[in-house]
């Protein structure tokens, strides 16, 4: 059963012209060196999403994240978690989706539970696991949709209950998931939860291929 985590990067639109990117920048840059958290946090997802320099990315995403910026303390996890600009780190990455979750924020609070699912951090207790996906859910984060259904489906940390699971997947499908969806068809197949023979185990695989997810596309190739 696949888990989703690693959210995404937290990260701000760049849709202004070069003129105004480069001005933009210039102000940016100067705000952030005189120690404004939101200026750093926004300053490193620059050179995280345009340029790609992971190094200065990580940088003032620290700076940020030290301050207590939420945003920064979850890409931060995310930097020590893949070792991008830093050396890759589980623990440290729990330590900044820890201060994170804190302080509300979903993607980090489904992270976490993941680290804690897998194994990957100590004192993983159900009860962590599941108010961590639960406060997630509540933000509608649609991996923590996901994640709550797939526990529901495998009967880890809550009895399993498959209507239950479908409940749940089906929030995560409204978002588009593609996973959720491939999960759903699967159990229409199946008919685990839900009355076989709809038809839905097809519409689901259709609307899962459309969302990337390529296990569904290979099965509508057979």
């Amino acid at each position: 059963m696949f888990y989703g985590m690693l959210g995404v990067f937290v990260f701000l639109s760049c849709t202004l012209s070069v003129r105004a990117s480069d001005d933009y920048y210039t102000n940016l840059k100067k705000d952030a060196n005189s120690g404004n958290a939101l200026a750093q946090y926004k300053l490193g997802a620059m050179y995280l999403v345009v340029s790609g320099d992971y190094k200065k990315a990580f940088y003032w995403t620290n700076k940020s994240a030290i301050q207590g910026n939420s945003d920064a303390q979850n890409n931060l996890g995310l930097l020590y978690y893949y070792g991008q600009g830093v050396d890759k780190n589980i623990k440290k990455a729990g330590y900044w989706w820890g201060k994170a979750a804190d302080a509300g924020n979903a993607s980090a609070q489904n992270d976490l539970a993941m680290l804690y699912k897998n194994g990957l951090l100590k004192d993983a207790r159900c009860d962590k696991i599941m108010d961590l996906l639960n406060s997630s859910a509540q933000k509608d984060f649609e991996l923590a949709y996901l994640n709550i259904g797939n526990l529901y489906s495998t009967g880890e940390c809550v009895n399993r209950d498959m209507h239950e699971a479908v409940i749940w997947w089906e929030k995560a499908s409204i978002k588009n998931n593609g996973q959720a969806e491939f999960n759903l068809a699967g159990a229409y197949m199946r008919g685990d939860g839900v009355f076989p023979g709809s038809g839905m185990a097809d519409i689901y695989l259709k609307k899962s291929c459309s969302h990337g997810y390529a296990g569904a596309c290979d099965l509508l190739k057979k």
